[in-house]
């Protein structure tokens, strides 16, 4: 399954987990492509502190094993302009779904 998220200036999402698959033993891929956002890392609890780090246009983050139910997120989107993507961040995500 592929997921797209479309961010504007202001956009976030909360620590979540990735739990509706159903299939854990997949990892997830997650390619981030125009404007810099902030991904927070968590742990297995959402009371884990997150760590932040920057995401960039063209960066892939992939996790699974024992991360793959890790809270994760993005701090809200800050304005800017990005010579392919304009005025948005994209992120697509890519995940096994059992059929």
């Amino acid at each position: 399954m592929v997921g797209n998220n479309r961010y504007t200036a202001g956009s976030r999402m909360s620590l979540h987990q990735d739990k509706d698959e159903g299939d854990f033993t997949q990892p997830i891929v997650s390619v981030s492509l125009g404007l810099p956002m902030i991904f927070l890392w968590g742990g297995l609890s959402r009371t884990t502190p997150a760590f932040p780090f920057l995401l960039e246009n063209g960066d892939v983050v992939v996790w699974g094993a024992r991360a793959r139910l890790h809270y994760h997120g993005v701090k809200p989107l800050a304005a800017g302009i990005h010579p392919l993507t304009g005025t948005v961040r994209f992120n697509l995500t890519f995940r096994f779904v059992a059929p």
